[in-house]
């Protein structure tokens, strides 16, 4: 009996987390049942959408002090040698398993031909000047804008986006985080702060005080997590519920296979081979990002949870300050992956043969697009316009993917998430840096009750050993 209650103290977020979703999954699967006439506009009154709400608000509450803080201390307290190896590595790494994550997709599409024989598969579906809203020299100008803000205030608050219309080629700021400029100011201050130490100590005190703060706030909202979660999951499934149709079942299965071979082989082996580590006891330790993931559909709002489960994983906080954010921003591996399969799907629903050139087009395309893409729930379905454009399909379908994409989206950002943690492991494999390490990842880790302590100042109490 001791030895239980131990093992359930010790996995009690990750209890709580698990138990929460496939409770939502339950719950709005009988509400949609029973209420078929519920739509995500209905279901405010029912407030079903307001604890999950709550959640979302919670952690962009904290997201941007937890990432700017993490990533000037990560920069700070590690030397000129070593954040160029982690850059340098960070950024390879997060483009090599994109491109695998693209090519897979492709694969896979390809394979099953999920739009061959589609209720417009007699139609050619040539793209028009109204549809080129985007094209691929729009999305390298935004991510180049966002990535150098004009404003250091308002990159909290907006992020540049280009679009075509009647009066040409528009600049437009939009609501949002703008994630790749507040990477790039943090790395900045970071760089320039770790050369000037002695000068800078009393901002240095000033940031660590912050980023302990925000620590505190952040395993106060993981402890909410598991309740908005299952709220979030019972109003996606009440209100939306599922389209049935033969081709859109197709490509929800063709899109789910090819994330599930990377999820389950490609990433594991990645991370047995050259992070060397035990993959079932690496992920065991990801299920509550896992599931916050899938919960909120943002890998952005998710980085609290993913910095505090690859840590319990054992990583290196130094390695997971500087890499988790830049990985929220620029590795997409899912979302890559979905795009190269829709674009596919398009070309095969409305019967258009694309030549070899055009489906690496498609790949390339898909790539950059997933990496200009923002973190927020959906963002893959904006950037899929462009990969349309690019090899000139219609955009008339979009419509119809996004009536499952709320669906297929979580997955992929689980994906997105597990893929920033494998990242770390290989970096510090890589880099061999095993400073500041949380715990062996030999060994399981759980986070305690939030409880008032007298050594709060000497030991960090956000997560610690069995």
């Amino acid at each position: 009996m001791g030895s239980c209650r131990k093992v359930l103290k010790r996995n009690a977020l990750t209890i709580a987390t698990i138990s929460a979703f496939v409770l939502g999954i339950v719950i709005g699967v009988v509400i949609r049942e029973t209420n078929p006439e519920l739509t995500p506009e209905h279901n405010t009154p029912y407030g079903l959408s307001i604890p999950g709400e709550l959640l979302l608000r919670a952690l962009n509450l904290v997201v941007i002090p937890l990432v700017s803080t993490s990533l000037i201390l990560g920069i700070v307290n590690g030397s000129g040698n070593s954040f160029n190896s982690k850059a340098f590595y960070t950024v390879v790494y997060y483009l090599g398993t994109t491109l695998i994550a693209v090519s897979l997709g492709l694969a896979v599409v390809l394979i099953l031909t999920p739009g061959a024989g589609g209720p417009t598969g007699d139609k050619v579906a040539l793209n028009s000047d109204y549809d080129r809203k985007t094209d691929l020299l729009d999305i390298v100008k935004d991510t180049l804008n966002n990535f150098v803000p004009d404003n250091i205030v308002g990159m909290a608050l907006q992020r540049t986006t280009t679009r075509n219309s009647e009066e040409g080629r528009l600049v437009k700021t939009h609501d949002g985080m703008n994630m790749l400029g507040i990477i790039s100011v943090s790395i900045a201050v970071g760089i320039i702060v770790s050369k000037q130490k002695e000068r800078c100590a009393v901002f240095i005190e000033f940031v660590t005080a912050v980023n302990y703060i925000v620590n505190k706030m952040v395993r106060v909202v993981l402890w909410y997590a598991p309740i908005g979660i299952m709220f979030l999951v019972i109003s996606e499934l009440a209100g939306n519920g599922l389209k049935k149709s033969k081709e859109l079942m197709m490509y929800i299965a063709t899109v789910l296979v090819g994330l599930s071979l990377h999820f389950f082989i490609v990433l594991p082996s990645i991370l047995g081979s050259l992070g060397r580590r035990n993959p079932f006891k690496f992920y065991k330790n990801l299920l509550p990002a896992m599931a916050t993931a899938f919960g909120t559909a943002s890998s952005t709002v998710t980085i609290p949870m993913t910095l505090k489960c690859t840590q319990r994983a054992g990583v290196s906080q130094r390695i997971t300050d500087f890499v988790v954010p830049i990985g929220a921003t620029i590795n997409m591996d899912g979302t890559a992956l979905y795009e190269a399969v829709a674009c596919i799907f398009v070309a095969q629903l409305n019967g258009v043969e694309l030549t070899k050139p055009e489906v690496i087009i498609t790949g390339i395309t898909a790539t950059i697009a997933a990496i200009g893409a923002a973190g927020i729930p959906s963002a893959g379905i904006i950037t899929l316009i462009m990969v349309l454009n690019s090899v000139g399909l219609s955009t008339e379908n979009v419509a119809m993917l996004l009536a499952v994409d709320w669906f297929i989206d979580r997955f992929r950002t689980m994906v997105n998430v597990v893929g920033d943690s494998v990242g770390c492991a290989v970096i510090q494999r890589i880099c061999g840096d095993d400073g500041d390490l949380v715990e062996s990842p030999d060994h399981d880790i759980q986070f305690e009750p939030i409880k008032n302590t007298e050594d709060d100042d000497v030991k960090d109490p956000e997560v610690v050993g069995a």
